[in-house]
């Protein structure tokens, strides 16, 4: 009678089909960098004038979700918070939680924070208007969008407010690293291998 491992070489290779058959899901890192120049405004009680500030966020492609028609956000992960750097004063990060996010039908793209539900700076111009923050793109400089009237202010570490009172200029882009498997995708890979390691234990004894 044959025993119930003989079906191990049968169970394995059906698994190793299985994950030949399936497409890969790659997880693509994703930096999204908005630049202002000619800002002013404060962080805490420090005033900035003429100032360069960039606001930079990494995150994933596999993170970006579409809430509503010609709308895609991509929430920042919480190991990763939204960056603030003010040329003349420093860098430092926002507690608030922050999104990038995309309106195409605006059309415009730049940083949101969640927490007070307003926008910090956004990049208004035509060609986000097919734009989903999946894929990279070249700088693309535009219209600011900013709550100015009054301005309001988004927290960063220790409690200190960063506020955005007007901009000349800014561009937003987008770039992308190479793709990594996600760790489904590598479970089922090593279970296979796993599999095989079985069987070639079995034969040699």
């Amino acid at each position: 009678m044959r025993g119930p491992t003989g079906l191990m070489p049968a169970l394995v290779l059906g698994l190793v089909e299985a994950i030949s058959a399936r497409t890969p899901s790659l997880a693509t890192p994703i930096t999204y960098t908005e630049i202002a120049t000619g800002a002013s405004g404060f962080l805490g009680a420090t005033p900035f004038t003429s100032a360069t500030v960039t606001l930079t966020m990494n995150n994933d492609t596999t993170n970006v979700t579409n809430p509503s028609t010609k709308i895609f956000d991509n929430v920042q992960q919480t190991s990763q918070p939204l960056m603030l750097t003010i040329s003349g004063i420093g860098s430092t990060t926002f507690t608030d939680m922050t999104q990038a996010a995309v309106n195409q039908s605006v059309p415009d793209a730049g940083f949101g924070d969640i927490t007070t539900n307003r926008a910090i700076l956004f990049t208004k111009n035509a060609a986000f208007s097919t734009y989903d923050l999946k894929s990279a793109i070249a700088s693309v400089s535009g219209t600011a969008i900013i709550n100015s009237v009054p301005p309001l202010s988004y927290q960063t570490v220790g409690g200190v407010a960063f506020t955005l009172s007007s901009v000349t200029s800014v561009n937003f882009a987008a770039t992308t690293s190479a793709a990594v498997p996600e760790p489904t995708s590598l479970i089922l890979l090593g279970t296979g291998l796993v599999g095989f390691g079985l069987i070639r234990r079995r034969k040699k004894s």
